[in-house]
């Protein structure tokens, strides 16, 4: 697909850990509304399908969580790590990912329904009766709004419910299993007999446990915007472990204390009945609570997940730029209003039976598609069980034939070609004659947003807070008079859908108005902070490069004056050297042929003492040339440490490098009168030109030797010339060659530079804040503090490495410098691994 270069759209790093693993353990309320029906249908043989299901669901955790280890920056989490893995073949790997994102948009409408049947019932104990279709729209509509005002808004409101819904779910297995195993009421916790299963109504029955036993990865469709990406990904562990109670334990609890034949498929039903033995009367309420949460958890996973697979799929050319539109607030608005539509689809459909076949049959083909996948990169480290992929693989090839024919052959073709027809309706619905699939349209509307001034909504919203408590006071009032003839066990499960459903409201209310305001404060606030210290970073730089800029001239100055009379000096000792010699050569054949000169000539032999002349004068030649060698060393080595006339990267001997700087700062690493000189020991090894700045790289390490020799000076004043001696001051240099393995699992050879001394070290507090800008340790006149935050900026920045500092007190100290061997270009920056060891 070929298209024009992406505009700048990109999902920031707002999410906290508790939001996204709220999003990751919603998938376990999805079998509330599986195993019932399953339940109804197998009895105790269910568990025939449960248990391979959850095998697979909790090695598939585990395998998106190594996968979302090597990817931290895609978003959409594990249709989008499919789209890698079949890399190439692009219209497969676009086919599994719609087929995915096709299981989620049909969750909100089949929520909606589930909840509006629930509430139906509920109020059908006490005559009330309603219009359901108002209230499926309603249901339906309720996250979206949320989704709609701000990215956090919605995770936030999920974690509220999602920590008390999967406890009340956790509870459900444990204590139920406890009160199998121990109570003499009940069936017991082993069964009489087990019963067997058939081939096709097994294939029937997993092709539905797909649908919610693989879907407790959804945790790292959230990885690329949140904070802590590692730990977001932990969730998806922690969900593995539970997948087992969940759907195996709680199976068997549904299939031991579920069993009359009159509670057919109702969750309600099934649940209440498997509960009410260990939960008594409130066995309804808490039921009504689970499903409901259950209902509107797992939609607002959905709305939020949905998003961000197409939001993936346009950053890796597979879907239209359009749906890489992020709003200012973190909302991928065009991929979310094509959600919102397809999922009004399956809401006017409104059959769910044939709604979570048509949509099952492309998830099943997705979760196939991904591992096979795994099995074709079987070579890659972020494939774990390839074997075991490829039998998974083939057990869902069997299962999507076999189980899809089952249910309907009609229902099973349509699942198979949605994926292609919503895959062409994205692709083409830039063309579209409306301006909310036009990108132009987007990007003038958020640039007219931020040129708007904010309106005082002080008024509006205070109406609003007065409307909402006298509203809700007021129904409650009468909801209480209505319902006083019945006790709370009655209508327990109508204030649980009332409680979940009105704070689902509230808070969408609150999005569009308190929140919005807050959310502005907010914004600001992060842009001011980023500001400062984009600010601090350009006053940094800005030191750093009037400091070099400085730096150059002085010594293209010096080394300029000193070059020429040197040369001059340098180049006339050779023609000295000659006449000198030539000169004593006609001296001493002149005393050859003439042995008896006049006494004057004898005396005046005598008094200049021309034999010790001649001796001398070669070793005051010697002595010149020597002295001249070294001037034009040092003048050389001026000229490497500045590196002038290598502004930009070039391959260079780092060792030249350090040499020259331990030259420039020879005059601070002698003998003085209160110690002896501080040691130098090298231990250099066999390395390769490096590609880097030279004139900067220079610059780091004489900041970082310049530090030590300032700490061994300051600890020195303490000690004896004697135990100076003893014990000398020293500055270790090591230089190595290592490997790091990138994400295109190519190792690519990184150097390392450290220099470590055996001064007083560095406090553990003063360590943390070492790269800050101005930060110092030294008194008023001695140092701005900037050489080691731009040392930082240098090394981090300008070359893609890492600067690292070891220190313990009276230990000494040791900066660790790492780059690259050679500078990635900026695609492969983006791949790019910094390593994690440090130099032993």
């Amino acid at each position: 697909m070929t298209q024009l270069p992406l505009p700048n759209f990109v999902l920031r790093r707002s999410l906290g850990t508790l939001e996204t693993w709220g999003f990751g353990f919603s998938g376990l309320l999805l079998w509330l509304g599986t195993a019932p029906a399953m339940n109804a249908a197998l009895g105790p043989a269910a568990m025939w399908v449960w248990m391979p299901g959850a095998m697979i669901g909790v090695l598939l955790n585990l395998q998106v969580k190594r996968l979302g280890m090597h990817h931290p920056d895609i978003s959409g989490g594990t249709p989008n790590y499919m789209t890698i893995l079949l890399d190439h073949y692009p219209l497969l790997a676009r086919y599994g990912a719609i087929g995915y994102w096709l299981g989620w948009i049909s969750v909100p409408p089949m929520n909606a329904i589930i909840l509006t049947n629930l509430i139906q019932e509920n109020l059908a104990t006490i005559g009330w009766s309603f219009d359901v279709m108002p209230w499926r729209v309603g249901f339906t509509l309720l996250p979206f709004i949320v989704a709609f005002s701000n990215t956090r808004t919605i995770g936030i409101l999920h974690s509220f419910f999602v920590i008390p819904a999967i406890g009340f779910l956790a509870t459900f297995c444990i204590q139920g299993l406890g009160w199998l195993a121990t109570s003499p009421h009940g069936p017991g916790l082993f069964p009489e007999s087990f019963s067997g299963v058939g081939v096709i109504d097994w294939a029937k029955w997993f092709f539905i446990a797909v649908y919610a036993v693989y879907g407790c990865e959804t945790a790292s469709s959230f990885v690329s915007d949140s904070r802590k990406p590692r730990k977001t990904l932990e969730c998806l562990g922690v969900a593995a472990i539970t997948i087992p109670l969940v759907y195996v334990v709680g199976s068997w609890i549904l299939a031991k204390l579920a069993t009359s034949g009159e509670l057919g498929d109702s969750a309600y039903l099934n649940l209440t009945a498997a509960a009410r033995p260990f939960w008594g009367n409130a066995a309804s309420g808490l039921v009504t609570f689970l499903i409901a949460s259950g209902c509107l958890l797992s939609s607002a996973t959905a709305v939020s997940n949905c998003p961000r697979i197409l939001y993936q799929l346009a950053k890796d050319r597979h879907l239209p730029a359009l749906f890489t539109v992020v709003s200012p607030r973190g909302v991928i608005e065009p991929s979310l209003v094509f959600t919102l539509l397809m999922s009004l689809v399956c809401l006017v459909w409104g059959d769910i039976a044939r709604v979570v076949m048509v949509t099952g049959t492309g998830y099943l083909a997705s979760m196939l598609a991904i591992h096979w996948g795994l099995w074709l990169q079987r070579h890659r480290s972020d494939s774990l069980w390839p074997r075991w992929s490829l039998a998974f693989c083939l057990l869902e090839a069997v299962v999507l034939v076999v189980g899809g024919i089952a249910w309907s052959w009609q229902d099973w073709i349509v699942g198979l070609l949605l994926p292609l027809v919503i895959l062409a309706l994205a692709t083409l619905a830039p063309c579209l004659p409306l301006a909310i699939f036009n990108l132009t349209w987007w990007q003038k509307r958020y640039r007219h947003q931020a040129n708007v001034p904010r309106k005082d909504w002080v008024v509006f919203q205070v109406v609003t807070l007065l409307l909402l408590l006298c509203g809700a006071v007021t129904i409650g009032w009468f909801t209480r008079a209505s319902l006083a003839k019945f006790g709370f066990g009655d209508h327990g499960a109508i204030f649980s859908i009332v409680l979940i459903t009105v704070a689902f409201v509230g808070v969408a209310i609150a999005a569009w108005t308190t929140l919005s305001q807050m959310s502005a404060i907010t914004e600001a606030r992060e842009q001011i902070e980023q500001t400062l210290q984009e600010l601090q970073q350009t006053q940094s730089q800005l030191v750093q490069t009037e400091k070099m800029s400085s730096l150059g001239q002085l010594v293209a100055g010096i080394a300029h004056e000193i070059n020429n009379p040197v040369n001059f000096i340098y180049g006339n000792l050779e023609h000295i050297r000659e006449y000198n010699r030539d000169l004593f050569r006609v001296l001493n054949l002149y005393r050859h042929y003439y042995p008896n000169p006049p006494q004057e000539i004898v005396d005046e032999i005598e008094r200049v003492e021309v034999d010790f002349m001649e001796l001398d004068s070669v070793k005051i030649l010697n002595s010149m040339k020597l002295g001249s060698d070294r001037i034009r060393e040092i003048v050389l080595s001026l000229r490497n440490f500045s590196r002038l006339d290598e502004a930009e990267l070039k391959a260079v001997n780092i060792h030249e490098g350090i040499d020259s700087t331990l030259i420039i700062l020879k005059h601070r690493l002698k003998a003085k009168a209160h110690r002896p000189a501080i040691k130098v020991i090298k231990h250099y090894s066999d390395l390769p030109p490096v590609e880097c700045y030279p004139s900067q790289l220079n610059q780091v390490v004489m900041n970082i030797i310049g530090n030590a020799i300032d700490a061994l000076e300051e600890v020195s004043d303490n000690r004896s010339y004697d135990d100076l001696e003893t014990h000398p001051n020293e500055i270790h240099l090591f230089t190595s060659l290592f490997t790091v393995t990138n994400e295109q699992q190519i190792e690519v050879p990184w150097a390392e530079i450290a220099i470590a001394d055996n001064g007083p070290g560095i406090p553990p507090e003063i360590q943390q804040r070492i790269f800050d800008p101005f930060f110092t340790t030294k008194p008023i006149g001695k140092g701005t503090g900037m050489g080691m935050s731009i040392s930082y900026q240098i090394i981090a920045q300008k070359h893609g490495g890492q600067i690292e500092c070891v220190s313990s007190p009276q230990q000494g100290t040791k900066f660790a410098i790492r780059i690259p061997l050679k500078q990635p270009t900026l695609s492969d920056n983006a791949n790019a691994m910094l390593p994690t060891a440090i130099y032993r």
